[in-house]
This record gives structure tokens, C-alpha cells and sequence, in this order.
């Protein structure tokens, strides 16, 4: 990929987002890894189609119980621009749940990544924030979020009480603090990782003992890289 707005394709089958769609890779987003700078969302779908491999493909424990929410389809620019298809998505995802499911969202803001894990038939949304922030800061996300578990639980007849109707719970999960300014989409695909890793549904507040640290070490993040990199070259998006 020497030749600059080069591009490679992934396939992203059915599974992984609820439809199949074709990431495109460019020569810049490998630049981003290689050089540790801010990461793209095809950079981000690339670490769970990751995942999806070589965690979930073939273990029915894992992939029925952890599912992901596409970045392309819902991120601020387009709830902002078509909040309806945003919504209608959401649902759709979320009436594919036979059983408990956390839906895995790496939300992009603009300028930051964070990871959103929903739970809609518990109607609990785990918020992980490497910069610390409030959910409050979100307000279209959380309205868009809100709404859509709402519907769903219209669209299944659910019934809950009176108390609970306009109160779907949130979550702020006492995770690892990035310490810089560009490692926030590193830490939301390190938080995936450990989430299927514990394969529990609920995340604690004071998140998992097995990873509980203030902030990653360079060494963990080089992990997540060193798995890239090497799912580039068994994909053939590079070559060495």
C-alpha cells in the first residue's frame, strides 16, 4: 500500500452489524496505527470484525450473547441528519434479541470515541468514557439511545411499571483513563476485548477486578495493535 488514497476492502458478513456491508482501509488508517495517532471507524469495525473471528465465529455462547451496533449507520453526524434511520436501526438490532444481548457501540462524537454496552430487555446502558465525561454531555446520543429502547420495548409488548416507563438506566462504569489526547479509540476496542473476554452480561461500576487499572500501560495498548496488524496481514489488507 505504498501509493497514498490507497485502499483495501473487508468483507463484514451479516452478523457483525446486522447487515453485510464492505469496509474500505486506506493507506492513511494503517498510517494512524503504525504511528499512533487518532483512529477512523474503519480502523475500529476492522478490531471487532477481529473479535467476531476469533472469539465469537463458532462458540454459540459468545455470539449469542454479545452483538455490535455499526459506527457507519449511527454516530453524531447522522443523528444530528437522519435521526429516524438511526432510530429504525437500533430497533432492528435490537429485535433480533432472543435472549439477554449486550449490543457493543463504539459511539464517535466528533472527535472522540467512547463505548456504549445495551442491554435492551434489561433497558441498562453501560457508559465507558476514557476521558471521564458524563453521558449528559451526549444529550442527542442519550435521546437517540432512550427512544430506541423504548420502541422496542413497544414494538415486543413488553410491559413495565409506571415507575420505570421513562427511565431506562445509565450506567457510568468506573473504567481505565486514557492520559493523552489520541488514545481514546484504542481504549473503546481494549474495552470490547475485555468485555467478551469475561463473557458476562453485566458490567460492574467499578469495572472488571481482572483489568481494573486507572490507566493503560503502553504494553496494553501495543496489544490491540500487535492483533491489527496482524489481522491486516492474514486478511492481506497488508503485506510483508
Amino acid at each position: 500500500m505504498a501509493t497514498a488514497g490507497a485502499i483495501r476492502l473487508l468483507d463484514m458478513e451479516e452478523d457483525i452489524f446486522g447487515y453485510s456491508c464492505t469496509e474500505t482501509i486506506g493507506k492513511e488508517d494503517l498510517e494512524h496505527i503504525f504511528r499512533h495517532q487518532e483512529l477512523g471507524v474503519g480502523v475500529i469495525h476492522t478490531y471487532i470484525r477481529f473479535l467476531y473471528d476469533n472469539f465469537m465465529r463458532g462458540n454459540d455462547q459468545l455470539s449469542n450473547r454479545f452483538r455490535f451496533v455499526s459506527s457507519s449507520l449511527v454516530n453524531k453526524a447522522l443523528i444530528c441528519r437522519e435521526p429516524d434511520s438511526c432510530r429504525e436501526y437500533l430497533v432492528k438490532r435490537f429485535m433480533a434479541s432472543s435472549t439477554n444481548n449486550l449490543y457493543l457501540w463504539p459511539y464517535n462524537s466528533g472527535c472522540h470515541w467512547l463505548l456504549l454496552a445495551i442491554d435492551p430487555l434489561k433497558e441498562v446502558v453501560y457508559f465507558l468514557n476514557s476521558i471521564d465525561g458524563e453521558w449528559t454531555n451526549y444529550p442527542d446520543m442519550k435521546q437517540l439511545v432512550d427512544t430506541s429502547i423504548k420502541v422496542f420495548r413497544s414494538q415486543r409488548q413488553a410491559r413495565v411499571p409506571r415507575t420505570k416507563s421513562n427511565n431506562i438506566t445509565w450506567i457510568k462504569v468506573q473504567c481505565p483513563l486514557q492520559r493523552n489526547g489520541i488514545d481514546c479509540g484504542y481504549f473503546v476496542m481494549r474495552f470490547m476485548r475485555e468485555i467478551i473476554n469475561m463473557n458476562q452480561i453485566e458490567i460492574p461500576i467499578t469495572y472488571f477486578d481482572e483489568y481494573k487499572c486507572a490507566h493503560y500501560t503502553r504494553l496494553q495498548l501495543e496489544q490491540i495493535k500487535e492483533e491489527l496488524c496482524q489481522y491486516f496481514i492474514e486478511k492481506r489488507l497488508i503485506s510483508i
